[in-house]
């Protein structure tokens, strides 16, 4: 087999790991907000997922492959509720959106780290977070391009009205890209009656 059709071959790596901080209690009042998106839930409750403090800096990647991304990032996945009635608990997740303009086979080979926890806590706690963890990776039809694809990185229990997961040092790579690569990061709020928002972050191109 040729050298070309060996590089054909290759997949459409995301690797994913880092450090991830949970912060007890008034998190998003200190946070520099980079994005934000609400809803009204069944109880009458404003339900605000917000990205910030977001900071991705890419770097030349360790393997020297041109056809690698690498990057590391910064920030915060903050939620916050307010009015309605009764307590508010449901599931956070973490993410990216990933851009490409090509692939070399159009599937996407996910594969993930278990970021350490760091946990601080105030008296009363209004953030839970239980297995905020990615724990599966695996191969994704994305086609051969372009496109945009989504890929969770960590997710968790909450509950409460408000709180931040801090990111520090949250790395990626993506291998097998032809062209500059897009990364976008997301938070997503799910609650235990199934209400849903989403806020994306800036992007950041290489």
């Amino acid at each position: 087999m040729g050298k070309q059709q060996r590089m054909v071959t290759r997949t459409l790596a995301i690797a994913v790991a880092g450090t991830v901080g949970v912060v007890f209690g008034g998190g998003t009042s200190s946070a520099a907000v980079d994005a934000s998106n609400s809803l009204v839930d069944q109880q009458g409750r404003t339900v605000e997922a917000i990205v910030a403090d977001t900071k991705i800096n890419f770097v030349p990647p360790l393997d020297g492959n041109p056809l690698t991304r690498e990057w590391f990032h910064n920030g915060k996945a903050c939620f916050h509720v307010s009015g309605g009635t009764g307590d508010w608990n449901g599931h956070i997740t973490i993410g990216y959106q990933v851009g490409y303009p090509a692939t070399l086979t159009g599937k996407l080979n996910v594969q993930y780290e278990t970021p350490q926890l760091e946990v601080q806590v105030t008296t009363p706690p209004s953030l839970y977070v239980f297995n905020l963890i990615p724990t599966v990776g695996g191969e994704l039809d994305v086609a051969f391009g372009p496109g945009i694809t989504s890929v969770d990185a960590a997710n968790g229990d909450v509950s409460g009205t408000d709180g931040c997961i801090t990111l520090a040092g949250f790395h990626g790579t993506v291998t097998g890209v032809l062209g500059t690569t897009t990364v976008r990061p997301y938070v997503k709020l799910v609650s235990s009656t199934g209400d849903t928002v989403m806020a994306y972050g800036p992007t950041t191109s290489n």
